[in-house]
């Protein structure tokens, strides 16, 4: 029930032009999308590097894409994405002591209309680095694995439960959830390029005379200011899991007080 209340109001949100105006195409990767089918990682061992593509366009889209250690090319896999999907791609790696940077980048790319490829140009086409280090492993006397120091991460590791299938990873509403905040992200980019704009404007040199540039209107600086204060607001929400999740279930809990009280008030 939570789930089929939540994803109506943030396509809602999604949507409304007050917020998320020029929001920029989500075709390729999705945000911080590199995991392993198990950790921590240990020497020896064989695991699967996974990341994800997401296809907003109408059509289906056809990619190559290239796993990287640092700059060390780990494997190529094409993958097909239908249209409005999301799809994982993963490649095997032999786990090696050391300093590890793991990343994916779509190397090409092309859609099909009519029968007939098209190249298109894609925004993400690069992933997030992660960053680890494996230490070196050490056999015990039952031929067990043991580490002399923990795996070091920069990012929270998704269970191995979960890294079968993307669509038992990303549920609706976290997938929402990540777009909205990268576009949130993205208008406090160009919010703050604003606030510099008009910081500028009518400036007038130590010799007198005015850059010429339109005078700033009283009312532009607050609203820009405004604007921005909201959107710290609504990325901060949408930012943290924690902070999402908990309001999203006090939203639900108070939706459905208020029925149940107006069901039992009628009765």
């Amino acid at each position: 029930m939570f789930k089929h209340l939540l994803i109506p109001i943030l396509v809602f949100v999604l949507s409304a032009n007050f917020v998320f105006a020029e929001a920029p195409t989500t075709t390729g990767f999705i945000p911080g999308s590199i995991w392993y089918s198990h950790e921590p990682l240990v020497e020896g061992d064989t695991v699967k590097i996974y990341t994800a593509v997401w296809n907003a366009d109408d059509k289906p889209l056809s990619a190559k894409v290239e796993f990287y250690d640092k700059n060390v090319v780990l494997g190529t896999r094409d993958v097909v994405v239908d249209k409005s999907s999301l799809k994982d791609v993963s490649i095997s790696w032999k786990v090696t002591s050391g300093d590890h940077t793991i990343s994916a980048k779509i190397i090409s790319s092309n859609t099909t209309t009519g029968g007939k490829s098209e190249k298109v140009v894609l925004e993400r086409t690069s992933t997030k680095s992660d960053k680890i280090f494996v230490p070196v492993s050490v056999k015990n006397a039952k031929d067990e694995d043991t580490s002399n120091t923990k795996v070091v991460k920069d990012q929270i590791a998704i269970p191995e439960s979960l890294t079968t299938s993307i669509a038992d990873t990303f549920s609706p509403v976290e997938f929402i959830r990540l777009r909205v905040d990268q576009d949130v992200d993205t208008s406090k980019e160009k919010t703050k390029q604003e606030i510099d704009q008009l910081e500028g404007q009518g400036s007038i040199t130590k010799e007198g005379v005015n850059t010429g540039q339109k005078p700033l209107d009283a009312t532009e600086r607050p609203i820009a200011y405004i604007k921005l204060f909201l959107l710290s607001i609504v990325g901060f929400v949408f930012g943290s899991k924690l902070v999402f999740y908990g309001l999203s279930l006090l939203i639900l809990f108070l939706v459905l007080r208020f029925i149940y009280r107006k069901i039992r008030h009628r009765r």
